[in-house]
């Protein structure tokens, strides 16, 4: 298991954030995204107009590859890079809670028709 250590942080300053879209990579291709955040990602660009922050929320992608555990959540702010990106060590609950949320706007639309 990872996670991320700041040296004497004087806080934790968390941000609420809501996922958008939930990006899987082949294993791989999510180390070298995990190692490499500011290259230019054509699966970030497809997505920019997904990524805001829009009255104190953070709307993002979350980054995960096939078969991990683990996650990087993406702001781009209109970049084609993870201008702002959040680690989350475990972050099969927040891709449940997506899909729960899909599936109820699947059957909202159903009902509608």
């Amino acid at each position: 298991m990872r996670a991320v250590f700041m040296r004497k942080e004087p806080e934790i300053e968390t941000q609420e954030f809501q996922v958008e879209k939930v990006i899987t990579l082949p294993a791989e291709q999510y180390a070298y995204f995990t190692q490499h955040l500011m290259k230019d990602y054509d699966f970030i660009k497809e997505n920019v107009d997904l990524m805001c922050e829009k009255d104190g929320v953070w709307h993002c992608l979350l980054v995960t590859g096939e078969g991990m555990d683990e996650g990087v959540l993406v702001e781009s702010e209109g970049s084609s890079y993870a201008r702002y990106s959040a680690f989350v060590p475990s972050a099969q609950e927040i891709i449940r809670q997506y899909q729960d949320m899909q599936e109820a706007q699947t059957a909202g639309m159903q009902m509608n028709m």
